[in-house]
């Protein structure tokens, strides 16, 4: 469920990053902990706490209660979700290019300023980290009832969880921070991925055991049980632990909790799963919330505002039409697929950006003052295909419920009955192991289009330099780990040059 419509009492923007002391010289690492939370109605409605003091902060339920609200507002952060991760991440992904200064990202030559962005991007997610870390250890000294406590800790755990897979599958191995940077050892060598995947997948289990399956009204936007087992089943989706990861999705699935949104237009999935009018709907499992008083930042990153789609300048990546967006049924606007024309902006009437610039991306758009447009992270589709997926790797090829899992997204996406078998629209029946997975690949590509998802399929599949390097483009071996900050390595005694990824 969401996070949903809150007013922020503090700016995410106003967020005070002060240093800790000035004796201090970890400061890459070290400002991580002195960022104050901001209090939002109705959720997070605290004054805004700080862990210049963690005695203080989690002194009493209510300050406990204000700390872990304000990891959320962390995954706002500029550097996180609201712009370089989901920039970054995106233009990674085959389907999309970068404008201006973020051009050379889509094109896999990093300047010296899109490695600084990564760097930011990076601190930001550590920050995050931060926040969870110091609830996870200031939370089990409070006298108060043990399973709200236990709820706290579940939904610490869970974001904790989150960030260092964002870090492992981008970066690798890293360094495991597991305590408030204040007053720690922060000279950690980095862990390897076996390692952090460790504590990724004990943070959910932990999650998944403690955090309710609903909240009420006041409280919608937490993470719930059903968020928690999501994450997991793609952890082990990522990891190729099949059994795991088709059990996982096999619980989310049976719970009755969620289901597809019906839609039989491709405004449909503007009003009904992605515009700024749209508060949740059945397929949302966890989202990152906006509202016109918080907008959201990535919109005007991601479209072109001169079409109504969004406010600010003009960035708008475009669409690289050498892969799947430009190939098959979507090659055209009469595409039967109604994600076609939902997702990408196209049409007699487009205003492209110039001649040489004919498709941009119209998913999320929100028009001009009006950005409140909430972030998906994890929906009931996700599950469907990782369920369809766990199942035909785990016995060499698709059964009929993993072909249903599959066809019911087509089916909605072809606005046909969803539980009805459609010949025109499901997959074909007889196809391999190999070739139903990548059928839900490429299905996976149309559904999650900027929802951060087609980069990390590629690499888990190991076939992003095949298919990019097919387009012409220099991609190579050393892009497929991001560079370690060169921050992190000057400033963490127990890293060197030499701990770099390679090509870096």
């Amino acid at each position: 469920m969401t996070l949903k419509k809150i007013n922020s009492t503090l700016d995410i923007g106003d967020i005070v990053k002060n240093l800790i002391k000035e004796q201090i010289t970890k400061v890459f690492l070290i400002v991580v902990s002195v960022m104050m939370f901001s209090g939002c109605d109705s959720i997070l409605n605290e004054e805004p706490e700080t862990f210049l003091s963690q005695s203080a902060v989690f002194s009493d339920r209510a300050g406990a209660e204000s700390a872990t609200k304000g990891i959320y507002n962390s995954l706002r952060d500029f550097s996180y979700y609201d712009r370089w991760f989901t920039a970054m991440v995106e233009m990674h992904a085959d389907y999309v290019n970068g404008r201006g200064s973020q051009a050379p990202v889509g094109q896999y030559q990093l300047n010296a300023q899109n490695i600084g962005r990564i760097g930011s991007m990076y601190g930001a997610i550590y920050e995050s980290i931060n926040r969870a870390n110091g609830v996870i250890t200031g939370v089990p000294e409070i006298d108060m009832d043990p399973n709200f406590k236990n709820q706290l800790l579940g939904e610490a755990r869970f974001l904790r969880a989150l960030g260092y897979y964002n870090l492992v599958r981008l970066f690798g191995g890293v360094p495991l921070r597991t305590e408030p940077t204040e007053g720690a050892n922060v000279d950690l060598p980095r862990a390897s991925e076996d390692e952090v995947y460790s504590l990724v997948i004990e943070d959910l289990e932990f999650a998944e055991n403690n955090l309710p399956a609903s909240y009420d009204q006041s409280n919608q936007g937490r993470a719930t049980r059903w968020a928690a087992k999501t994450l997991l089943a793609d952890v082990y989706l990522t990891l190729e632990r099949w059994n795991d990861s088709a059990s996982k999705a096999k619980e989310i699935i049976d719970s009755g909790e969620f289901s597809l949104v019906e839609v039989s237009s491709s405004e449909d999935f503007h009003d009904l799963m992605f515009g700024p009018s749209v508060t949740t709907h059945s397929g949302e499992i966890f989202s990152i919330q906006y509202t016109v008083d918080i907008p959201a930042g990535w919109l005007g990153w991601m479209h072109k505002p001169a079409a109504g789609y969004s406010s600010g300048g003009v960035f708008a990546w475009w669409g690289e039409l050498q892969s799947f967006i430009g190939q098959g049924e979507w090659a055209t606007e009469d595409s039967p697929d109604l994600r076609r024309n939902a997702f990408l902006y196209s049409g007699d009437e487009t205003q492209y950006l110039d001649p040489t610039i004919n498709m941009l991306f119209s998913k999320f758009r929100g028009s001009p003052g009006d950005q409140g447009v909430d972030m998906p992270i994890m929906r009931y589709a996700e599950v469907l295909f990782i369920y369809a997926e766990s199942i035909s790797q785990a016995n060499n090829g698709p059964n009929s419920e993993a072909y249903e899992a599959v066809n019911m997204i087509r089916r909605r996406a072809y606005g046909v009955d969803l539980n009805s078998s459609n010949p025109d629209v499901d997959l074909p029946m007889g196809l391999s192991a190999q070739a139903f997975r990548d059928a839900v690949i490429l299905e996976r590509g149309k559904e999650f289009i900027m929802e951060r998802k087609r980069w990390f399929d590629l690499l888990r599949t190991d076939t992003a330099l095949e298919i990019i390097q097919g387009f012409g483009k220099p991609i190579a071996e050393k892009n497929l780990k991001w560079p370690i900050p060169a921050e992190e390595i000057e400033n963490n005694g127990a890293l060197s040059p030499s701990d770099q990824n390679p090509g870096w």
